[in-house]
């Protein structure tokens, strides 16, 4: 059965976007597992953390959903034109909970998505550059929604659609 990550890092409207993307998978008979980074409440990744207390447990549970996945729908806001602390911590403390640092997306399928205030062009650009530097397959179409441009769910559709066939593959 096809099966789909979805990665949230953010507890408000990308939360809510998070779980609209699990009721439109539902609807297709797509497995979705929602993987809220805010609520694992990773320290700030740096050598000085590491090296003092290890890899956290919430790091290497996160890191094997991850590799055990192959599909995503990464979902953040901008913050300051970029992707929020919390996205790129945890992709920190993953890539350091793997034997190399890009076995947990490198060849994955992985759509964008953001709910922002701000525009939500510049994060969806940071996360593109990011994830295809992991080494993942980045989907064309990407999904930004605001307070005044509601979700166009026949886009939301189509990319679940595509991620849940890539992910069987």
């Amino acid at each position: 059965m096809a099966k789909i990550g979805i990665l949230v890092a953010s507890s408000n409207n990308n939360l809510k976007l998070g779980k609209k993307f699990v009721e439109l998978a539902k609807e297709q008979n797509i497995e979705t597992e929602l993987i809220d980074l805010v609520s694992l409440n990773l320290p700030l990744y740096n050598t000085i953390e590491e090296e003092k207390n290890g890899i956290p447990q919430a790091a290497k549970d996160l890191s094997k959903k991850i590799v055990d996945l192959k599909a995503f729908i990464v979902i953040a806001p901008e913050y300051n034109g970029v992707m929020p602390s919390v996205l790129n911590n945890a992709i920190a403390w993953t890539s350091r909970a793997t034997e190399d640092w890009r076995d947990a997306f490198n060849e994955k399928f992985v759509g964008l998505a953001t709910h922002s205030g701000g525009g939500g062009t510049k994060v969806l650009q940071a996360m593109r550059i990011q994830f295809q530097h992991l080494g993942a397959n980045i989907l064309a179409r990407e999904i930004l929604t605001s307070y005044d441009k509601p979700l166009n769910e026949e886009s939301a559709n189509n990319m679940i659609s595509q991620l849940g066939k890539l992910s069987e593959i």
